[in-house]
């Protein structure tokens, strides 16, 4: 079943109108609560807590970043859509993970993305990529797919069923018609980065910046980026797209409130994540830290995740997974 908030947009309002209009002028009055559905020190984290910080600066308030990890963001998400719709409870959001756990019924309060939140904006997209040993005769996309279709059942690693790396082979798989198997290892990338170089699999799945140190070491070597651009932080690994392969793919962060905050409460959020995505401190991290910024207003940011539920409920569906 869905954790649909039965918190209606009709009582948010008329919430805000009990209180005067005065109330809502003087938003926000009081500390923010920014929910962060992973651990502290991993990507997620420090997007949430750079665009927090960004964030106090326009609304003259404390963000206060809380982290509630567990089940792909789910624990935080529950928490999230089980908070008043006031404008004081924010999380930080992956559409993809959302749509894996609505489709794969990965828990039994699961959240729909299109009903029971409100998009703020995305303010990043990082780019799924494949690195391989590095001593494999290819150095391409079009060398692997076509080792790949010469070796059906080869393994590669993921990140486990319920996670947007091994819906990325899936989609590989269904895209170009081959028939690589998933093995799962402990550490998430890098443990599947390891097994790459003792020869356990045949590729893992990575971003660029993540694989970087294993390939200054010689053990492994990208062949390409499921982005748009390359990565600055790995400027000489290509995208699939400019070697000919139209596939773009990689988790996606932005903001989202309870469905039911009032419109102008979204709107005074969704000001100030603009503000903190172009902000000098914003813009720093995204430089250092190779993460990709990529931003949507909240009406884009709607559109996307519908697209994105779509998209997944389909792939899951053509695996035979659909719940």
């Amino acid at each position: 079943m869905t954790l649909r908030t039965w918190k209606t947009a009709l009582a948010a309002t008329m919430a805000f109108a009990f209180s005067g209009a005065s109330a809502l002028a003087e938003y926000p009055e009081k500390p923010l609560t920014m929910l962060v559905g992973f651990g502290a020190g991993g990507g997620t984290d420090a997007i949430g807590r750079k665009i927090a910080v960004e964030m106090e600066e326009v609304l003259g308030q404390p963000v206060v970043v809380v982290n509630k990890p567990g089940g792909g963001g789910l624990v935080s998400w529950q928490e999230l859509v089980a908070a008043e719709p006031d404008g004081y409870t924010m999380a930080i959001f992956l559409p993809l993970n959302a749509a894996i756990q609505k489709y794969l019924k990965t828990s039994e309060s699961w959240i729909d993305p299109l009903e029971d939140i409100r998009l703020l904006g995305m303010v990043n997209a990082d780019a799924w990529g494949i690195a391989v040993r590095a001593d494999q005769p290819y150095d391409d996309v079009e060398g692997f797919v076509e080792w790949a279709r010469q070796n059906p059942g080869a393994k590669v690693s993921d990140g486990g069923p319920a996670t947007a790396y091994h819906w990325a082979w899936e989609a590989l798989n269904e895209k170009y018609g081959l028939g690589l198997k998933t093995v799962t290892y402990k550490g998430g990338t890098a443990g599947g980065l390891k097994a790459v170089a003792g020869g356990e699999v045949v590729a893992a799945g990575s971003g660029a910046p993540e694989a970087s140190s294993m390939a200054r070491a010689g053990l492994v070597k990208m062949v390409g980026i499921a982005a748009e651009d390359r990565n600055p932080k790995a400027p000489d690994v290509p995208t699939f797209r400019e070697q000919g392969f139209d596939f773009i793919f990689g988790p996606s962060r932005g903001f989202a409130v309870p469905a039911g905050t009032p419109d102008d409460v979204v709107q005074v959020l969704a000001d100030a994540v603009k503000a903190a995505y172009d902000s000098k401190g914003y813009q720093s991290h995204l430089e250092k830290s190779g993460q990709g910024g990529w931003y949507l207003t909240p009406e884009e940011s709607e559109a996307y995740v519908e697209s994105v539920d779509a998209e997944f409920k389909s792939l899951i569906d053509s695996a035979g997974m659909l719940r």
